[in-house]
């Protein structure tokens, strides 16, 4: 990265916290600069450069923890290690994009949905969660990497299946963390789902959550709305 430090301050690498897929998930941000370029403290969203170095050596098949980025100088860890949480299906360095100004996506997500297939994130009933994240320049806003993700199956750290509910008797967490909405033990689940209804791919982003939940019994619904804004199904609840 060319840029003059003495005009603006220390280069640091930053974790862009925001919406893209998951809730508690990261976009990461590569040569980020700090307001406050007399600091030399590091904080709780910085990511270190052999961290960010460590992306290049990622490869599809390789995995991740369940936020993405571990402790250490690492990226991708072993598959079989515990704390594998998401298998690399894809993954992209320069890819020509440009990140949208608060790093929560893309300008255009249809690249997104080009490399990551047209059903990344969304909540279709019994798929296996997906998602995507990216390396980015903060200053200049140019992608460096950009890359797709499958749960390999492991429950979340709220003890969550990654699988979107299905079937009536399956529950879930409403109060989640995460964008993506699973299956939990019904003891630990705050939703008790009495129907799932599929919304056709063609109608996700138009999708009437009032109208389509009048097929419901039950006291209440809760259209599962993915990171782009779209309904693929409605969960009729007790």
């Amino acid at each position: 990265m060319n840029l003059n430090t003495e005009t603006f301050g220390p280069i640091r690498r930053l974790l862009a916290v925001g919406g893209v897929a998951l809730a508690g998930t990261v976009a990461l941000s590569g040569c980020g600069i700090l307001e406050d370029a007399a600091s030399d403290s590091t904080t709780g969203n910085e990511v270190s450069d052999e961290q960010v170095d460590a992306v290049a050596e990622a490869a599809a098949g390789d995995c991740l923890p369940e936020e993405m980025i571990s402790t250490g100088d690492t990226f991708a860890v072993d598959c079989s290690d515990p704390t594998a949480f998401w298998t690399i299906t894809a993954i992209e360095a320069d890819p020509g994009l440009t990140a949208a100004s608060d790093g929560s996506s893309l300008t255009d997500p249809q690249p997104i949905y080009d490399m990551c297939g047209e059903e990344v994130g969304a909540q279709v009933p019994g798929a296996t969660w997906t998602d995507w994240s990216m390396v980015y320049d903060q200053t200049t806003l140019d992608v460096n990497y950009i890359f797709c993700v499958e749960a390999n199956g492991v429950p979340s750290t709220e003890g969550v299946t990654p699988t979107v509910p299905a079937n009536a008797g399956d529950c879930t967490l409403t109060s989640t963390m995460q964008w993506n909405y699973g299956t939990i033990d019904c003891a630990a689940g705050d939703a008790a789902i009495l129907d799932v209804i599929e919304v056709p791919q063609a109608e996700w982003a138009t999708a009437d959550v009032d109208t389509i939940a009048m097929e419901c019994t039950g006291s209440s619904y809760m259209g599962a709305e993915d990171q782009f804004g779209r309904t693929a199904s409605v969960f009729c609840l007790e």
